[in-house]
């Protein structure tokens, strides 16, 4: 097991990678072939709780399984060609990669999804643990001997303080820093460069 101070958790939609043109298509292909009318803005607008959940509330329940297959097949065989890294990612899994960190993805996303996305946009972690949200991500996350935890989402926070890591918040998705702190986030920047920055000062150490 890696030692607690060399293991960092990360989200992965609107954290480590864009998914918004990626999901946005997948959705259009749901409403094509369901004949539903989802509302694509509202839906990115929102995006981190499960894509069933989110289905759900505009497919009829008798369909949502079949909408949550269509989505993710054309997520994965045509969605990931629509995902750029998010500003900085790069730097930032490189930067732990020097340091002899551990970048560990945790994510709402199915494992064979996330790792799809994340070989698209050519970003190399240690590992993915898929298929939690919110608080569920607090298991994996104290497995892992995780020292912080990284993501855009007030529910990211919310994972980061039940499993008693350094919630990182970040406001490169839908949420602003306001919402973040009241999540429970110790610290929020605007970008993952302002990330790798703070990872590397002796006020993160110190909080360790």
């Amino acid at each position: 097991m890696v030692s607690r101070e060399r293991v960092i958790g990360i989200d992965l939609d609107l954290t480590l990678i864009d998914t918004r043109r990626a999901t946005g298509f997948a959705l259009e292909s749901v409403n094509s072939r369901l004949g539903v009318e989802i509302d694509v803005e509202a839906v990115l607008g929102r995006l981190g709780p499960p894509l069933r959940d989110e289905l759900a509330q505009w497919v009829p329940r008798d369909r949502v399984e079949e909408a949550v297959q269509q989505f993710r097949a054309v997520l994965v065989a045509e969605g990931v060609a629509l995902m750029e890294p998010m500003p900085g990612a790069q730097d930032l899994l490189a930067y732990m990669d020097r340091i002899g960190a551990a970048a560990v993805v945790v994510t709402s996303r199915r494992v064979e999804i996330a790792t799809a996305c994340l070989n698209a946009c050519r970003l190399e972690v240690s590992r993915v643990i898929g298929s939690v949200t919110g608080a569920e991500k607090a298991p994996p996350l104290r497995q892992e001997n995780a020292s912080a935890y990284i993501g855009d989402h007030p529910l990211d926070m919310e994972a980061a303080r039940t499993a008693d890591v350094v919630a990182i918040g970040v406001t490169t998705g839908n949420h602003a820093a306001l919402e973040l702190q009241t999540g429970g986030a110790d610290r929020v920047f605007g970008t993952l460069w302002e990330v790798q920055r703070w990872l590397d000062s002796a006020e993160f150490r110190d909080q360790l």
